[in-house]
């Protein structure tokens, strides 16, 4: 590529003044600065090798498609597998607070190949670089434009299936949902997933308070669980999706046993294969499920674990109830400016609800009708969620002791986000909030 042309990863500078430095640099130079936790240098490595990558793309690939269609394909086959793990080291090392707008990058990435293929590849970076970014509403029409142009049946790639999912679901257009799930089920070869996809359909039909559909449906799941083992130990993605199901059924039925499953099956995960970021979930997801059985005193003992390798504001939330359900805070205000809680995104209603029920047991009337308030001004037009604050308000209202239950009914939605969406681009302030409620 020469000096002066426009690079082409996209980003509008000149290759000389772009990538060029970092050009040549392979997989080794990568993993070297991701061990060392250079994550800087790591992505512009990773962007130089998708350059790099591009430049042969641009001189060979359309030509291959046009002279000789039958090896064109095999050749367009290996240049869309090579995108997708380029583009997946750079997604995966994008430093905090960088502005490149790799939706637009792979606007201009689409175009070097005449192919669907290709351009299929690429839409499913750009609505993943956009829903990962999405605050405050930000990128919602780019992402509105590729939801609608998105041809969806059995030949579309499953990760732009749920990635559709994903963005579809806090929106509550059933319809869409539950032709995504049904073609997911039929799509997928593993027995495993064709489970958790069904399971997926009821609970969105729970959502919906189509109990009885959605009933029948979870307990088809968990007759053909109960069957064999569908994992190995070393398979701990497998483990995760099997605990969650074990845990989620206990919305359907609320026995005991079922979060014991899950706990069965999360303390047989290696924790020693996990990374830093494994480690935080595999601790708060531990400590959820002892949440959800009322043993307060191990679930602040594993969020406080959690806590320790990485602040989350889903395990600071919980952990504030599972001291107020010990009685070991008296004071909600000096306890709110004790934490600094991280970002919450997704996370806000269970804090308004967590917090809302702190001041119910604490007697605090002033943090009572300040969330009240707060509630009342906020424009949300998702639909689950609008419902589920109108019933915290009715809680509050009542300084209901009840108020808990609203977590139980929420989780179901959440756990199957496949990405949280941006709540906070939404109405809830939840910084504002909690400077209020310091006061």
């Amino acid at each position: 590529m020469l000096d002066d042309e426009k690079c082409l990863c996209g980003s509008g500078r000149l290759y000389s003044m772009c990538c060029k430095p970092f050009s040549g640099q392979g997989i080794e130079n990568y993993k070297k600065e991701i061990d060392s936790k250079n994550y800087i240098k790591a992505y512009y490595v990773a962007v130089a090798m998708l350059s790099d990558y591009l430049e042969d793309v641009r001189k060979h690939t359309n030509r291959i498609l046009k002279d000789n269609p039958v090896i064109g394909r095999f050749v367009l086959h290996k240049d869309v597998n090579a995108l997708s793990e380029l583009a997946d080291r750079i997604f995966h090392c994008i430093p905090k607070g960088n502005t490149d707008n790799w939706g637009e990058r792979f606007e201009f990435i689409k175009g070097l190949v005449d192919a669907e293929d290709w351009k299929n590849e690429c839409e499913y970076y750009q609505l993943l670089y956009y829903e990962l970014n999405n605050d405050k509403g930000k990128f919602s029409e780019q992402i509105e434009a590729i939801v609608k142009n998105t041809k969806v049946d059995v030949h579309t790639d499953q990760r732009m299936l749920e990635l559709l999912r994903s963005v579809i679901l806090p929106s509550g257009q059933l319809t869409e949902l539950l032709k995504l799930d049904d073609i997911l089920i039929e799509k997928t070869d593993s027995s495993l997933m064709k489970l958790k996809y069904k399971f997926d359909k009821a609970i969105q039909l729970a959502l919906v308070s189509d109990n009885t559909s959605a009933k029948k449906i979870a307990d088809e799941v968990m007759a053909e669980l109960e069957k064999e083992d569908l994992y190995t130990e070393d398979e701990v993605y497998s483990q995760d999706v099997i605990a969650m199901m074990y845990e989620m059924y206990h919305n359907f039925d609320p026995d005991v046993k079922w979060l014991e499953k899950a706990l069965h099956v999360r303390e047989k995960m290696n924790i020693k294969k996990f990374t830093e970021a494994g480690k935080v979930k595999y601790y708060s997801d531990i400590a959820y499920t002892y949440w959800k059985m009322g043993n307060y005193e191990v679930a602040e003992q594993d969020f406080c674990t959690s806590l320790e390798y990485a602040k989350t504001a889903f395990a600071q939330i919980y952990l504030l109830d599972c001291l107020v359900e010990q009685k070991k805070i008296k004071n909600l205000k000096e306890y709110l400016e004790s934490v600094e809680f991280e970002d919450m995104g997704a996370d806000s209603i269970d804090f308004l609800i967590i917090v809302g029920n702190a001041a119910i047991q604490l007697k605090d009337n002033d943090s009572i009708e300040l969330i009240k308030r707060y509630i009342e001004e906020t424009n949300i037009e998702v639909p689950y969620y609008k419902f589920y604050l109108k019933e915290l308000e009715l809680e509050l209202e009542k300084k209901s002791g009840k108020i808990m239950r609203l977590l139980n009914k929420l989780s179901p939605l959440k756990k199957y986000l496949i990405l949280q969406p941006q709540l906070n681009g939404i109405g809830i302030n939840v910084e504002k909030i909690l400077e209020d409620l310091k006061k």
